[in-house]
């Protein structure tokens, strides 16, 4: 008997709870995480049809905002920047797809997606292994594993090859749930799993989602509400709003403005009769994978700030406001705790060139010189600029 086969039986057992509870699929990967001592089960899928990621559930040992906002920042990147799509799709692949035997070091070492998105939440190596796979959909299971943890191994594959058939049964079961549906759509999954208060409109300016902390944001506030289904600011701020969205509506239609670009004065500060702060920031989803994970036309994204209301400083927050990376966002957290950068690369298990690096992107993108500066940036946080 190997090592793994004394886990079987509770995790068969996990599978079959998957279809009967909420937190189903998360008391599976939790498990499993712990028993291969992996940083990643992910449950995703891909609507042929419309050729979206139409479903994503990811069980991590990482912080679950962490993993929301980097599958968010991950939605930014066109779908041909992760070559692991093409690998695992080719006709001739069989059996387990591992992506260290396409992907080279040297490749991952000059990879964007791998160095913002990947490495930060300790993912290296994948293996994929499809559930569902016809002429409609793919719906993939993926075990992630961290640089130091190394691939999973024959003997660990041979092992999860035995759990498949069960899984394999239970989302037979639940096909639904992973094509493309108005009812069901992945990016509005994603954002409710964030803390900070989020509101997705189309570029008319009509509401298409709010998270629960918008929701609460909006219970609590008189500055801003919804009538008739449109967002309604206290002027001047609805007309900057306004002008705002026929920007991104024009940019979008005339291609001038580019998914990775960030919009300018894409900050609104709202100032009550209180003198309370309210800020929102606003990015717009125009990837082709953000516009099909969202829906199918493309969106606004609004992060709404109060200090007084929302909660502290997050992932998805630095995102917004400064357009930092999940490892930038990381760093910049370390910092905020009064991390000194050799602590930090310790901490994280990378070069202290590496954590320099990155500190001087941040130092750029927040407009600051030293760590001081940017602590007392955060503690204010945000500045209006």
């Amino acid at each position: 008997m190997d090592r793994y086969s004394q886990h079987y039986n509770r995790l068969v057992e996990l599978i079959y709870q998957i279809p009967l509870s909420l937190n189903g699929w998360k008391n599976f990967g939790d498990h499993l995480n712990q028993i291969l001592d992996s940083s990643l089960v992910h449950l995703l899928a891909m609507d042929f049809k419309r050729q979206a990621l139409s479903y994503s559930y990811a069980v991590s040992i990482m912080p679950e905002a962490l993993i929301a906002s980097t599958e968010v920042h991950y939605l930014h990147y066109p779908v041909e920047a992760d070559p692991r799509w093409t690998s695992f799709l080719a006709p001739e692949r069989k059996g387990w797809y591992q992506c260290h035997h396409h992907l080279s070091d040297d490749y991952v070492a000059h990879s964007d997606l791998f160095q913002h998105v990947f490495l930060p939440i300790q993912v290296r190596y994948t293996s994929a292994h499809e559930l569902i796979l016809d002429e409609k959909i793919c719906v993939l299971w993926g075990i992630s594993t961290s640089l130091e943890r190394q691939p999973l191994t024959e003997d660990e594959l041979a092992f999860l090859d035995r759990l498949l058939v069960h899984l394999k049964r239970v989302v037979t079961i639940q096909r639904h749930i992973f094509e493309f549906s108005s009812k069901a759509i992945m990016g509005y999954a994603l954002i409710d799993k964030l803390a900070q208060p989020i509101m997705l409109l189309n570029l008319t300016g009509e509401v298409s989602h709010c998270n629960l902390a918008m929701q609460q944001l909006l219970s609590q506030m008189k500055t801003i509400k919804i009538e008739k289904n449109y967002l309604k600011l206290p002027e001047p701020y609805q007309e900057k709003f306004s002008e705002s969205l026929k920007y991104i509506e024009f940019s979008h239609k005339y291609q001038q403005l580019l998914p990775e670009q960030k919009l300018e004065n894409g900050c609104i500060k709202i100032i009550n009769q209180e003198n309370d702060i309210l800020y929102i920031f606003v990015s717009a989803l125009l990837s082709e994978q953000e516009i099909r994970a969202f829906g199918i036309r493309p969106q606004v994204m609004l992060t709404f700030y109060s200090s007084k209301q929302s909660v502290t400083i997050d992932f998805h927050l630095l995102y917004a406001a400064f357009n930092l990376t999940p490892a930038e966002s990381r760093i910049t957290l370390d910092l905020l705790d009064g991390l000194a950068p050799k602590q930090i690369a310790q901490k994280n298990l990378v070069q202290v060139d590496t954590i320099r690096k990155h500190i001087r992107s941040i130092y750029k993108k927040t407009a600051t010189n030293r760590q001081a500066d940017l602590v007392k940036l955060l503690l204010n946080m945000p500045r209006y600029y």
